[in-house]
């Protein structure tokens, strides 16, 4: 597989869509064979990508049956493909296993044994391939797979849902460090998830663990930048965690809480001065919608980290546009 492959089936007539995506995508790349509920009615959509030796693979669908026949599994490969539900509803059923998942819920398929996941309604979800090894080193406990599901560690199971899909959109080619570090993230976080060993468990909330945790922190800052009531305590108390370990995970990063929400308000409100559309705004209202309720202090701020002043910022948006104010 090359390190990121994108298909919709939208893009083709519909007699060709089923087709396509079963010869062409799911048998050739993931070892799977498909069977549309509705062949003349099928779509689907689908994101392939390696991470270090690990297949991340975010599916969208029309109900179907995705199985590894006996078939197939003479292929050699006993891989382990961790499904995570994101919307939907499935049934798997493999090795005296039959198990209902629906969103938020993630289960293993075993590649060395025949099985199938039967999509029931129009779903979204992840397809995690991990090498077996990855995983056994981290859970020797469990000699049997097929039909696990992930549900020791709720928290683990969130970051990792997250994880992906912040990764999602990083280009992680061939065996860069960057992308080993990232599938040893995705490998801890499902052995968390499993529930791993102590020994195992230190070592991924060491790396993995920690890492979610951040890029969790870090996404809800983003999101919430225009709330200048957001504090440490706040945040901590959302993610479930105390106010010094979120101090200490901006602390690994030579940083801090504080430095990392600063810098991010100051970077939307450059952003908003320098955008077109919010000429007409007042300087005062990007200041507030930025998470600033203090103006004086914003313009001090602002200015020590730019060099300008947020009116210089906009006044030199303006002559990129020749002076005009849009309308």
């Amino acid at each position: 597989m090359s390190d990121r492959l994108s298909f919709n089936t939208d893009v083709l007539p519909v007699r060709d869509r089923f087709a396509a995506f079963c010869e062409e995508l799911v048998r050739r790349y993931t070892g799977l064979d498909v069977t549309a509920r509705d062949r003349a009615g099928f779509h689907a959509a689908i994101e392939l990508q390696r991470v270090g030796g690990t297949a991340v693979g975010r599916i969208s669908t029309a109900p179907a049956i995705f199985s590894r026949t006996r078939d197939l599994v003479r292929d050699g490969d006993d891989g382990l493909c961790v499904v995570l539900m994101e919307r939907g509803v499935g049934r798997q059923t493999q090795r005296n296993f039959d198990r209902k998942f629906e969103g938020g819920d993630a289960v293993i398929c075993d590649c060395g044994y025949p099985g199938d996941v039967d999509i029931a309604a129009t779903s979204r979800l992840w397809d995690v391939k991990i090498p077996r090894h990855k995983i056994a080193r981290l859970v020797p406990q469990y000699t049997r797979f097929a039909g696990t599901k992930l549900d020791k560690d709720p928290l683990a199971l969130r970051l990792l849902f997250g994880y992906l899909g912040a990764a999602a959109g990083v280009d992680l080619p061939g065996n860069e460090p960057a992308a080993q570090l990232c599938e040893d993230h995705i490998v801890d976080l499902v052995a968390l998830a499993i529930g791993a060993t102590r020994d195992a468990t230190e070592i991924a909330q060491g790396r993995g663990a920690r890492v979610a945790r951040l890029l969790a922190i870090k996404r809800d800052l983003m999101e919430s930048l225009s709330d200048n009531s957001l504090s440490l305590v706040a945040v901590a108390a959302r993610h479930g965690i105390t106010p010094r370990y979120v101090s200490m995970l901006f602390e690994d990063e030579g940083t801090t809480f504080t430095a990392f929400l600063i810098e991010q308000r100051l970077a939307r409100a450059y952003r908003m001065l320098s955008d077109p559309r919010y000429l007409t705004h007042k300087i005062s209202a990007i200041s507030h919608d930025c998470g600033f309720h203090d103006l004086s202090w914003f313009h001090r701020t602002f200015r020590r980290r730019y060099g300008a002043t947020p009116s210089d910022i906009r006044e030199a948006a303006l002559k990129a546009l020749g002076g005009k104010t849009p309308s």
